[in-house]
């Protein structure tokens, strides 16, 4: 192949290779944020919407329960005038009747009708008549008409009172006698009512949801007692509320999602199953025609979900009383279910909303980013087939002009200086070229393993130092400090700071760790376990877990080896409560200040990569004392030398810590590193050392 073609696919080569490989590592950087940009505002989205619904069920259920006082009282107000009409022995002055305005009685109207799939059919009432039948369903004059003249003033201004709440109100008498109002607008007529039951109430009683008996719609009944002068009940006064005027799931759910269901449910034991389950006693009917109509199932439907964890917590909480917000699968997709109690018994008011609905946004901020990454590909692939174009130009006219060995030696130490040490100068000849040539040739191989040597080194102990923590975290309760020192330009000794959410609230887990050996391989061992072990520890797994999972990626990367790694893992939480895992490491020491003893946090466990199925055990201590000092370390500590050959020991630390006992985490750490260092004087450091120091502190939260 001629120079022309040799230096053509060269300058190619060079100049289209960054290009795609840039290209391609900027595309898959770019998709990486945006999956990560997508997820952290998916996150967000789910937690505020969580919130929101669970103010708007905690809200509905506050205004349920003073709804439904308030009924309870007008009811017995209402039943108290009652009285006063049909016994005279009322003490309740009764004001003038108020015509209500035009504009109310239209908007009034609009609440009768019989809803269907299709909407609504009106129905023709009349705010100024009364319907009344005897006790065989018969239209009939029931009282008197002076005394039904008293009344149904007492029943318009009620119904006016509670525009939204009063559907009907009906009085029902001893001998089964019904009056309801509203009553039917003239040339209509109101079809018989169906049969009430026999027994009067004795008290206020709230009724489950049941079909209204005109307008089919569910509805509520509150019930209250008519007595006569000797306190005996001889009929009872009741207020029709709609289910939908007192649980409607309200405008702000649409918010989140307009597939929003909203159910009323209650606490059951379905058959078969000795678990508490969910029935369905009402449902909100979808649809805008259907807004606030609310349904009841012909049969028993029971609500259940495929994450029986997450829904066992949730009837649980609902058991207990306790509003919340769940996420799990419903009807075949994600979604939030937010609960409260409506009552001090088994029933509440549960919404559910997709929770693609309410990630959409996350959603298509996705699709813009892979949108746009997509336009930026396109417009690099030009510009790449530019700078070829041009780069094979360029390459042709150079070839005409140089030698075919200048152009090798060039070509070859353009290579060279690009960082290419593979490249060699294809020169032929005896001359001072060719002898600058074959020494060219012979050098480039000695310089590029130096190089390599030397590049090697300054990146994995750069590298390996931004691994470790510039600094400890703030955390409360606790004052932190850590050091490492390698005795070679790289180690495999490591600490940690890895703050959390857990279960029982926000942790700090400190990690020391010590792999077997020393350099580069031991260093790469290091960072990989790192990586592993912060992934497993941010997942909010317990500590025993985490270990248990990074063992078994270090034994993957290990196997056959015979490489292993010491750990110890002890999580902190607020309130001073400490659990450790111990890996084959050296137990960390606990010094109680107030009994000057040092104890150890001890427990049993395999070096991690030694076995896949090794089993570690989490121990736990709870609410330790302040100013108790912990010191987790590696044995390059104790094992020390001094130019005597004498090792440093466990002594020395503990007679550190007594010492310095009453001073921060980070002067402790500075005392025994002078001690070391005085200790070890001329003699060589022949192992990594790491110390972590955790003080616990009053500063509790």
């Amino acid at each position: 192949m001629g120079v022309r073609y040799k230096l053509l696919i060269l300058l190619l080569f060079i100049a289209i290779t960054p290009l795609l490989v840039v290209g391609t590592g900027v595309r898959g950087d770019l998709v990486r944020l945006g999956d990560r940009l997508a997820l952290r505002i998916s996150d967000t989205l789910v937690n505020k919407a969580s919130m929101g619904l669970l103010r708007i069920v905690e809200d509905h259920a506050r205004i349920l329960h003073r709804e439904k006082q308030l009924l309870e009282s007008g009811t017995s107000f209402l039943a108290s005038k009652i009285e006063g009409v049909l016994y005279g022995h009322s003490h309740i002055m009764t004001a003038p009747a108020v015509a209500p305005s035009p504009v109310l009685t239209r908007e009034l109207l609009q609440e009768y009708y019989v809803a269907h799939r299709h909407g609504r059919q009106g129905l023709d009432v009349d705010f100024n008549a009364l319907s009344a039948w005897d006790g065989e369903g018969r239209q009939a004059q029931v009282l008197p008409e002076s005394m039904l003249g008293q009344i149904l003033p007492l029943l318009r201004e009620l119904k006016f009172d509670y525009p939204e709440l009063a559907l009907w109100i009906e009085i029902r008498l001893r001998d089964g006698a019904r009056i309801v109002y509203p009553g039917p607008a003239s040339g209509a007529s109101m079809r018989r009512p169906e049969s009430g039951a026999a027994g009067l109430v004795h008290e206020p009683t709230w009724s489950s949801p049941y079909p209204d008996e005109w307008t089919r719609r569910l509805v509520f009944r509150v019930t209250v007692p008519v007595r006569d002068e000797v306190g005996a009940a001889q009929g009872e006064v009741s207020i029709v509320v709609p289910v939908g005027s007192l649980l409607h799931k309200g405008h702000h759910v649409d918010m989140y999602s307009e597939e929003g269901v909203a159910m009323l449910v209650q606490s059951e034991v379905e058959p078969g199953n000795d678990e508490a389950t969910l029935r369905i006693i009402a449902r909100e009917a979808q649809g805008k025609a259907m807004h606030d109509h609310w349904i009841a199932p012909e049969q028993t439907v029971w609500l259940t979900s495929p994450d029986t964890g997450e829904y066992g917590r949730m009837t649980a909480s609902l058991l207990d009383a306790t509003p919340g917000v769940s996420e799990m699968p419903f009807e075949g997709q994600d979604a939030l279910w937010a609960y409260a109690p409506i009552d001090h018994g088994a029933t509440a008011l549960m919404i559910v909303v997709p929770k693609a609905d309410v990630i959409m946004e996350a959603l298509a901020a996705r699709d813009f980013i892979l949108t746009r990454i997509g336009d930026h590909t396109a417009r690099m692939g030009v510009i790449g087939l530019v700078v070829a174009l041009m780069v094979a130009g360029i390459a042709i006219l150079l070839s005409k002009v140089l030698t075919r060995n200048i152009a090798a030696l060039v070509t070859a130490s353009g290579r060279v200086a690009k960082g290419d040490f593979t490249a060699r100068a294809d020169v032929r000849g005896r001359d001072e070229i060719g002898q600058l040539g074959a020494a060219f040739n012979r050098m480039v191989p000695a310089l590029a393993e130096r190089v390599r040597l030397k590049s090697s080194l300054e990146v994995a102990q750069q590298v390996q130092q931004s691994l470790l923590p510039d600094s400890a975290p703030d955390f409360p309760g606790a004052d932190m400090a850590a050091i490492s020192r390698y005795c070679d330009e790289t180690g495999g000794d490591y600490y940690g700071f890895i703050q959390r959410e857990t279960p029982t609230g926000e942790s700090c887990v400190v990690a020391v760790g010590d792999v077997s050996g020393h350099g580069i391989p031991a260093a790469l061992l290091m960072a990989s376990a790192r990586a592993y072990l912060r992934c497993h520890a941010g997942s909010g797994a317990r500590l025993d877990e985490v270990v248990a999972r990074t063992n078994r990626r270090v034994f993957e990367d290990v196997d056959q080896s015979g490489r292993f790694m010491t750990l110890f893992l002890l999580e902190i939480e607020q309130g001073h409560t400490i659990r450790w895992v111990r890996a084959g490491h050296d137990p960390a020491l606990v010094y109680d200040p107030s009994e000057d003893r040092f104890d150890e946090l001890s427990g049993e466990g395999l070096p991690l990569g030694v076995t896949p199925d090794a089993v570690f055990t989490m121990n736990e201590r709870s609410d330790m004392p302040s100013g108790q000092v912990i010191i987790i370390g590696t044995d390059g500590i104790w094992e020390m030398q001094s130019p005597d050959g004498e090792m440093f020991g466990k002594e020395r630390l503990k007679k550190v810590v007594r010492a310095h006992h009453g001073e921060s985490s980070a002067s402790i750490i500075r005392a025994l590193v002078d001690a070391l260092g005085e200790f070890q004087s001329t003699a060589n450091q022949e192992d990594d050392l790491t110390v972590a120091v955790i003080k616990l502190s009053a500063d509790r939260p």
